[in-house]
């Protein structure tokens, strides 16, 4: 009896410590002789359950007993932000200028809860004088769903995702606005070999949903659904500890296209009642390559991406019917080539980049190309340079600046939703951002 006292008294002291201290304590009693080990593991497991009790009944957040992990994680953002513009509204005549700058913050957390409600930002402006003040709680301040979803494993080599997911694409600026996260499913394969990480993804976003299918009497209700497809296949190869090559060819179709308002129509005259947002005839042919090295002890990269619209004539022609604009039919490519020097992981890393990018009016979906650096606009060639510094493990600081001009003068560069309006032949962006994350 004296000896159960003293193994309980002993456990619920344990209970309160930490398991690496508490076998430390029991290691020393079993090599003194005080105990035996059959009675150090009998100690250890009574431990083990008042402790879990004692989580049980202080812990305020429940999960089923199928779930290995739950992780509380997000980032905020403070940025200053400057774009500028040089064209009009009409796109003919002479030139005037356009300025815009304003502060803007950025808050996403857990499943991705995030500010701002449009599909390509998830900023609130400070102050938003477009939405009345003052401090009004605006359509910016609105709290949003940025990410929801479900992975399942199936085996080693192939996951299925689906609900609102992170991109499952190995993409760039060129083509997707990295703040868009498409809402459907995506089945990811993977397979190693040797020296090369080889993948095929699959994607099938819920791109447009159209209410009905048929209605009475089939009238003018009546509309299909939209639906953006994607497979991307290629590899890793890992050429030696520091060299590595990537390259991911993609394929970009859509379904049912016109039901999205009808043919592309992008205009020189102003927003009217054209269409700047149609994805008919797109075919896009994506191939994103990075090429990873070191420079001394300092990581770097050399990227790139080129795509191409299959149907770029055909898309070139039906613009230029409805819109009354030239047919420019070659106007079907797009391109970035740039390089990135240092890394972002700890306190007191760097990193550099700079690349061009080039995106020709037909080449590209305007929904998706980015908001920031070239004003969701395309028919825009030009530079982007950004900088960041890691203040500590979690804190960093990030300029950039971007410069585009058009590339096209007789065709539109009013092709996407972007902040300054009009039909712009110059653009400016300057940035400035704290970002934390936890």
């Amino acid at each position: 009896m004296k000896y159960r006292i003293i193994l309980a008294a002993l456990a619920a002291t344990l209970a309160l410590g930490s398991a690496r201290g508490n076998d430390a304590i029991l290691d020393v009693l079993v090599k003194k002789g005080v105990i035996t080990q059959q009675e150090a593991n009998q100690v250890r497991e009574q431990a083990d359950r008042e402790t879990a009790q004692t989580v049980d009944m202080y812990n305020k957040v429940k999960v089923s007993n199928w779930v290995n992990n739950l992780q509380f994680f997000g980032d905020g953002r403070l940025r200053y932000e400057w774009r500028a513009g040089q064209g009009n509204l009409a796109g003919v005549g002479s030139a005037d200028n356009v300025d815009y700058d304003r502060f803007r913050y950025r808050l996403r957390f857990g499943v991705k809860v995030e500010t701002g409600t449009k599909g390509n930002s998830s900023n609130s402006t400070m102050g938003p004088a477009l939405n009345g003040g003052p401090w009004q709680k605006a359509a910016t301040d609105l709290i949003g769903v940025g990410q929801f979803w479900a992975t399942y494993k199936a085996t080693d080599w192939l996951t299925v995702t689906g609900g609102k997911i992170e991109n499952p694409f190995i993409t760039t600026s060129l083509v997707w606005d990295g703040d868009l996260n498409p809402e459907g499913f995506a089945e990811k394969f993977t397979f190693k070999t040797a020296d090369v990480d080889w993948f095929l993804t699959i994607g099938e976003f819920m791109y447009l949903q159209n209410g009905l299918a048929n209605t009475f009497t089939g009238g003018a209700g009546t509309k299909n659904d939209v639906w953006m497809f994607g497979i991307q296949g290629g590899g890793k190869w890992k050429i030696t500890k520091d060299l590595s090559l990537q390259v991911a060819p993609t394929l970009y179709t859509y379904a049912n296209a016109s039901s999205l308002s009808g043919s592309f129509s992008p205009t020189l005259t102003g927003a009217g009642a054209n269409n700047i947002t149609g994805v008919n005839q797109l075919n896009v042919v994506d191939i994103p390559v990075e090429f990873a090295f070191p420079i001394g002890k300092i990581p770097a990269k050399i990227f790139g991406d080129f795509a191409i619209n299959l149907q770029g004539s055909e898309r070139a022609n039906s613009a230029s019917t409805v819109a009354g604009i030239p047919l420019h039919s070659d106007q079907d490519k797009a391109y970035q080539i740039g390089v990135a020097v240092g890394t972002n992981k700890k306190k007191g890393d760097w990193q550099l980049k700079g690349y061009w990018q080039h995106q020709e009016l037909y080449a590209l979906d305007p929904n998706l190309v980015d908001s920031d650096l070239f004003d969701s606009r395309l028919n825009m060639e030009g530079f982007v340079f950004s900088g960041q510094y890691m203040f500590t493990d979690f804190l960093s600081g990030v300029l950039t600046y971007a410069h585009a001009s058009a590339i096209k003068n007789d065709l539109p560069t009013l092709t996407g939703t972007g902040d300054l309006g009009g039909n712009l032949r110059n653009y400016d962006l300057f940035q400035v951002d704290l970002i934390w994350k936890f």
